[in-house]
C-alpha cells in the first residue's frame, strides 16, 4: 500500500455546526449541509482538510499536506483524509435532556475505518466487537421496554450490558472526552429496518431561520433563509493516512509514522472551526487523533 501509517481522527462539535453544499434548489432547507451517498450527515474530505490545513501553524507540517495554490513548485499531499463519517449525534430525550444516537450503518463506518488503521499499522491493536451493539439501548431512560428520543417512541429490543463500553471496544478506540459523554448520557442503537436509523439521526438536525437587517434601520433587508446544524456534541470520525515524505527545498525526510506524528502533535486536542457561520459561533469543534 502506497501509505504506510495511519491515524484515528475524530471531530466533536462544541458549537452547533454547518458544514454545507451551498444554495441548492429543490431541498427542503435553504443552505443544508453534507450528507454522504446514503443521506447521512457527513464532512467532505476536501472540507477537512483545508480547515486543518489552514488551522496548522507549523509551515514544515503544513507541507504534509501538499502545495499551496499558487506556489511556484506543485507537490502532492503526503497525507491522506477521509470523509469524517457520523459516529453519534444526540437525540433529544423526555429525561436528561439528550442522549447519543447512532446506528448499525454508522457503526459499520467506524469498523471499515479501525479495520484499515489494523491494516496499514500492520497491527491489532484496535478491536471492536459489534455484537454487543445491536440495535439496543443504555437502560437509564427505558420506560416499560420503550424510549422516546427525538419526539419518536421506540420499543427497545434489548438493553446494553453496563459493560458495553468495554466489551464492545469503544473504551480503546474513542477519545476519553466522548467516552464520558456516552457513559453519563447513554447511547442508543438503531436498527435500519424501514431506515429507522436514518430518519431519527435526521430529526437530530437542527434548521435555523435567520434574516438580514438593513443597518441603522432595523428592517429586513434579505430573508427569511433557513440553514441546517449539527447539533452540539456531534460526534464524527474519520482516517488520515500518511506516506513517507522528503523536502524538495531542504532535503529533510520524513518516514511515514513521523508524518503521522507529526501531524497529530500538530491538531490533535486542539480546537478549531470547521465549516460556515464562524463569526455567528458556529463550527468550533475539538479535534482528537489516535
Amino acid at each position: 500500500m502506497l501509505y504506510e501509517h495511519a491515524k484515528l481522527l475524530f471531530i466533536r462539535a462544541l458549537t452547533p455546526i454547518h458544514v454545507g453544499i451551498g444554495r441548492t434548489e429543490g431541498y427542503h432547507v435553504d443552505l443544508p449541509i453534507q450528507r454522504d451517498e446514503f443521506g447521512y450527515p457527513t464532512i467532505w474530505a476536501s472540507s477537512l482538510k483545508g480547515a486543518v490545513k489552514a488551522n496548522i501553524a507549523d509551515k514544515n507540517i503544513k507541507k504534509y499536506l501538499g502545495a499551496e495554490p499558487g506556489e511556484r513548485e506543485m507537490y502532492p499531499s503526503s497525507i491522506s483524509i477521509l470523509d469524517a463519517k457520523l459516529l453519534a449525534i444526540p437525540g433529544r430525550v423526555l429525561e436528561g435532556v439528550w442522549t447519543y444516537v447512532t446506528t448499525t450503518q454508522l457503526l459499520d463506518y467506524l469498523e471499515k475505518y479501525v479495520s484499515v488503521y489494523n491494516e496499514v499499522n500492520e497491527t491489532t491493536q484496535l478491536k471492536l466487537n459489534l455484537p454487543i451493539l445491536k440495535p439496543a439501548k443504555t437502560a437509564k431512560y427505558i420506560r416499560h421496554g420503550k424510549i422516546f428520543v427525538n419526539e419518536c417512541e421506540l420499543e427497545v429490543e434489548d438493553a446494553l450490558p453496563s459493560n458495553y463500553l468495554e466489551q464492545s471496544g469503544l473504551k480503546g478506540i474513542l477519545p476519553d472526552d466522548v467516552v464520558n459523554n456516552i457513559a453519563s448520557r447513554g447511547l442508543l442503537v438503531v436498527s435500519e429496518v424501514n431506515n429507522l436509523g436514518m430518519n431519527l439521526v435526521n430529526r437530530s438536525v437542527l434548521v435555523q431561520y435567520r434574516v438580514r437587517l438593513k443597518r441603522g434601520e432595523k428592517t429586513v433587508d434579505t430573508g427569511p433563509w433557513n440553514e441546517e446544524y449539527l447539533p452540539v456534541e456531534t460526534v464524527f470520525v474519520s482516517l488520515a493516512l500518511c506516506r513517507k515524505f522528503k523536502d524538495k527545498e531542504s532535503g529533510v525526510e520524513k518516514t511515514p509514522d513521523q508524518v503521522c506524528n507529526d501531524f497529530a502533535n500538530a491538531i490533535g486536542g486542539r480546537t478549531l472551526y470547521l465549516g460556515g457561520k464562524e463569526t455567528i459561533g458556529r463550527g468550533l469543534v475539538k479535534i482528537y487523533m489516535r
